[in-house]
């Protein structure tokens, strides 16, 4: 079992690389001026000073993701050793993939070019389709956005809490951006078990650092260049790269969402750092802040994707990163439709516990609005409630839909 310490970064002897020129020419540039200008407290990226520089950019892994998968060997990885990674990762899963789809007859010694020898019988026990293996393996892929109007989630977070510093946050590929778009986070933070999103989203990463967002018309054809492979429900064969066009990033409202990479592309100067946590959400690392948390789930606590304990630990996880009578939001949104709802956490003083046992973190949960959840994928409408109900001290929350409708008519 790999060591569950952030390892020191190791010589180019002792860990296979990829060509540097896997960098962009842009990317090259900003690493030299971060080193030229670092000891003057300034880094100028992007042809601007701003305050996200790439030294606050990094991957987070959960030790789970450690100890299953080959090619990721520490905790903690810096921005210019995420090119590497990611290729390691995808040649080892590509090859994965083409036995998972059927493409190839299993190969041990393929396999574990991905999996760690300790893990491989529990995924290939593990190995059909839409299974969470196979999604945390890279080969069942959801970079689709099919949240209905995430805008508008964001647009009431927004109004009712105008001045609060938001620590933001979420599960998705667009979701995220969309999110500092309208909030104005003080630092961003992805949180997605699958290491094809983190790619993705590292890719993207590379595009806003070279410009390739800068108007709304670039943004087609840039979001081409993205190497993004094994599609969940693809319309056109699985394969290990698909074609991409708006409609693989956002279901609905295309046009909005792509506008967002444009918008973001001006928005992420003021970020002060990226985290991407690759880790399931009750295993994410969430910080120490002195502002409010806000976590968009979408539909992630769902009993499919999440347990109860799990949904306990996330919970716990959130309200130790604040202090006593501090908040922190959470947003969850109901697959295929529109219906939201925010729920918030206080932090309380701590209940006296046997010195003996694990100090936990003391908090309430009220709900500030909810509308009704309907399973959108059952052919009939089915209503279903989640695990925030059954902790939640309020009864008969308002509905969010009305006071987004109050929100529109101020």
């Amino acid at each position: 079992m790999k060591s569950s310490q952030s390892a020191p970064l190791v010589s180019s002897t002792s860990k296979r690389r990829v060509p540097i020129l896997l960098l962009s020419l842009h990317t090259l540039l900003a690493l030299l001026l971060t080193l030229l200008l670092g000891c003057n407290g300034g880094t100028v990226l992007n042809g601007s000073q701003e305050p996200l520089q790439i030294e606050n950019e990094k991957l987070k892994v959960s030790d789970f993701h450690l100890n299953a998968f080959v090619p990721i060997e520490k905790k903690i990885y810096d921005y210019p050793e995420l090119p590497a990674l990611y290729e390691s990762l995808r040649s080892s899963s590509d090859g994965y993939c083409e036995i998972i789809h059927n493409r190839k007859p299993f190969r041990r010694d393929v396999a574990l070019k991905l999996i760690s020898e300790e893990y491989l019988s529990q995924f290939w026990k593990d190995r059909f389709w839409g299974s969470f293996h196979n999604l945390v393996s890279g080969c069942w892929n959801f970079y689709i956005m099919n949240d209905v109007r995430p805008f508008d989630d964001f647009r009431l977070v927004k109004s009712l809490f105008p001045e609060a510093t938001k620590h933001c946050y979420s599960v998705g590929l667009m979701q995220p951006y969309i999110m500092h778009n309208i909030l104005g986070c003080e630092d961003l933070n992805f949180l997605d078990v699958d290491w094809r999103i983190h790619y993705a989203h590292f890719q993207l990463e590379q595009m806003f650092r070279d410009q390739m967002f800068a108007s709304v018309g670039d943004v087609p054809e840039s979001i081409r260049k993205l190497h993004l492979g094994w599609i969940a429900f693809s319309p056109t064969p699985v394969q290990a790269k698909h074609a991409v066009t708006p409609a693989t990033l956002c279901r609905l409202n295309q046009n909005e969402c792509m506008e967002h990479l444009s918008l973001y592309q001006k928005n992420r100067v003021n970020l002060s750092s990226i985290t991407w946590n690759l880790a399931k959400l009750h295993d994410a690392d969430f910080p120490r802040h002195p502002g409010m948390p806000v976590v968009y789930l979408s539909n992630a606590i769902e009993e499919l994707y999440t347990s109860r304990s799990q949904f306990d630990l996330l919970l716990g996880r959130v309200a130790a990163s604040i202090q006593v009578g501090k908040q922190a939001l959470f947003a969850y949104h109901a697959a295929g439709t529109d219906e939201i709802g925010l729920y918030r956490l206080v932090r309380k003083a701590e209940k006296t516990v046997d010195a003996s046992g694990p100090l936990t973190p003391n908090y309430e949960i009220e709900t500030i609005c909810r509308d009704r959840y309907h399973r959108a994928n059952t052919g009939a409408l089915k209503e279903y409630t989640t695990y925030f109900e059954t902790v939640s001290k309020t009864q008969n929350p308002t509905a969010c839909k009305t006071l987004i409708q109050e929100m529109d008519r101020d």
